[in-house]
Parts: C-alpha cells; structure tokens; sequence
C-alpha cells in the first residue's frame, strides 16, 4: 500500500517538473502508455508566388495566408511509447527543418526507427504569403488551408479538408473524410472523398468537380461554366446555382437542383439516379427541351411545356424556343419540375 503510494507521488513530481517546462510534457493514458509533446517553431524567408510543401506520415496540416514575406511553420511533435522516458527520447530524436529548392520551401521531418506500439506524430501550422503555392499530404490527419491564392494540392488517406478564401487552381482529394470548400474562386476545383461528403458554398469557377463513393454533396451559391457532382450513396441538393451545364448522378439518393435567379436561361443539365426522387426548379426565362422519365414514380411540372406525346412515365417537351436540354432520369421516385 505504501509502495503504490510513494509511486503515486513520484509520478506526481514528474509530470509537475515537465509542466513547468513549458514547451514539453508527458501524459499517460489509460492503456498503460506514454505520450510526450514538444513543440518547435521554424521560419525562413519566403516571397510571394513561391511554393510551399508539407508532407506528415501521422499528424494534421493547417495553413493560413498573410500578408508577409516569411514562413512561419510550429510543429507538434508527439511520441508513444510503453514508458514516459521512451516517448520522450522518440520525440526528441524527431527532426523537422525547412529545406529550399528554388522558389520552392519543403519541410522535411526525419523520424526515428519505431517498432511495436510505439510511432511518433508530428502536426503542422504554418503561415505563408497569401500568394502562395502549396502541396500538401499527410498519411494519417486533417488539412485545413485559408487565404490562400495559387495552385493548391491537398491529399490525405485518413482525414478531413476544409479550405476557405481560397483562389486559382484548387485540389481536395481525401479517401475517408468529408471536404468543405467556401469563399472559393478558381479556374478548376476538384474536390474528392471516397467516404465522406462534401459541401461547397459560395464559389465561382469556370470548372467544379465534386465525387464521393459514399456520402452526400451540397452545392450552395455555385457559379460555374461546368458543374459536375457524383455520388455513389447519398444525396445530392443544390441550392442557388448558376452553371452553364449541371451534371449531377447517384446510384442511391436524392437529387435537388434550384437553379440561380440569373442562371443561364439554356443550360444543359443531366440528372439521374438509380433509387430517389428529382426535382429540378428552373430559372426565370428558361428555354430548353425537356426530358424526364421514370420506371417507378410520377412526373409533376408547373412549367408551361409544350408536350409531346401522352406523359405517363416519361415526358418530352420544350419550354420556350428550346435552345437547352434538360434531362431527369430516376429508376425509383417522383420527378418535379417547376
């Protein structure tokens, strides 16, 4: 009994000293392992419209732009291990600096050989000129990036991406994780989970791309030339778009297009999904051909189209002159055109 006690005590003492210390500590979780933290901060000279690369093997990214002309990059070192002095000794054998290749800054992490239950994270936040190229990657964390204007790659197997106040050419592609993107204005945005959904919200671009395999999209105040979103399972709601040609396909959900108060009066839209209703609210003056089928459901419009045929599960018509085509496709579910 007073063994455990005086161990108690003992490991009371410890942590308190490492507290102390400020830029480190230790913490024991409830698995009987250690962790131990320590943060190190980085800078060197970067001008605008060079590029900034990061990559992690275990931790989290998150960039933001400012006005400077500097790189400032603090990193969170993290090490796990059986026993509080082996996460330590893991930790601080990490090494992170900045390497330069031209107009192009890297961080470059060196990490200790690990074995058994034992790794090591390191976690990134920098701050970068606003007019900024980046490439970024981490094996296993999320990625947020603001401010940014420039060609912008993001990539991690395992985490979220959200990116706001974002400009140029735009790259989100996550295999389990949802991605965000708002503020945008970009010549392409691709945007891209396997297991996640995804949001955009107010972007102008001439082309955005949104693909989930299993997740919803929602696609607010989107201004586009082209505008292509895909679900393998889930929804799909657009809400105050305005593109020249929509493409929106699910194998299983919803689809919901409510098209801008100055959308194109002819665009070109392609909806379609396999289980789930579609509803397509036009623009005011809309002129374009319409086709909509089902095998399984009803059609209702409030449109004044000029039908031909007799509409059961299928309608063709025009509205307008008919300069642009819209077609809604559902195998199981009601359409609504109005």
């Amino acid at each position: 009994m007073k063994n455990g006690l005086h161990k108690r005590i003992a490991l009371a003492a410890l942590l308190s000293s490492l507290l102390l210390a400020g830029s480190s500590c230790i913490y024991i979780t409830n698995d009987a392992t250690a962790r131990y933290e320590r943060r190190e901060s980085l800078s060197a000279p970067l001008e605008a419209r060079s590029t900034f690369s990061a990559r992690t093997r275990d931790g989290s990214i998150d960039v933001e732009g400012i006005d400077t002309t500097e790189c400032k990059v603090e990193a969170t070192i993290e090490g796990h291990a059986r026993t509080a002095e082996q996460a330590k000794e893991l930790a601080e054998r990490v090494e992170v600096k900045l390497e330069r290749a031209g107009d192009r800054l890297e961080v470059v992490i060196n990490r200790p050989p690990t074995s058994g239950n034992a790794y090591t994270s390191v976690s990134l936040r920098a701050q970068v000129p606003g007019q900024t190229s980046l490439m970024l990657a981490t094996d296993d964390g999320a990625v947020h990036i603001a401010g940014i204007t420039g060609t912008i790659t993001a990539e991690t197997p395992d985490g979220s991406i959200h990116a706001e106040n974002v400009n140029g050419t735009v790259s989100l592609k996550t295999s389990d994780g949802e991605v965000i993107c708002a503020r945008a204005q970009a010549d392409q945005l691709d945007l891209q989970t396997n297991d996640g959904r995804i949001k955009l919200d107010d972007i102008t671009a001439k082309s955005a791309t949104a693909r989930t395999s299993d997740g919803s999209i929602n696609a607010d105040n989107v201004r586009a030339d082209s505008l292509t979103l895909r679900t393998g399972d889930g929804g799909i709601r657009c809400n105050a778009v305005a593109a020249g040609r929509i493409e929106a396909h699910t194998s299983d959900g919803s689809i919901h297009i409510e098209c801008a108060a100055d959308a194109p009066k002819t665009p070109t839209v392609d909806a379609t999904t396999s289980d789930g209703s579609v509803t397509f609210v036009a623009p005011p003056g809309l002129s374009a051909a319409i086709e909509a089928s089902t095998n399984d459901g009803s059609i209702h419009t409030q449109l004044p189209i000029t039908v031909q045929g007799e509409v059961k599960k299928s309608l063709h018509g025009t509205v307008g002159a008919g300069e642009g085509r819209i077609r809604l496709r559902t195998e199981n579910g009601s359409i609504t055109i109005r």
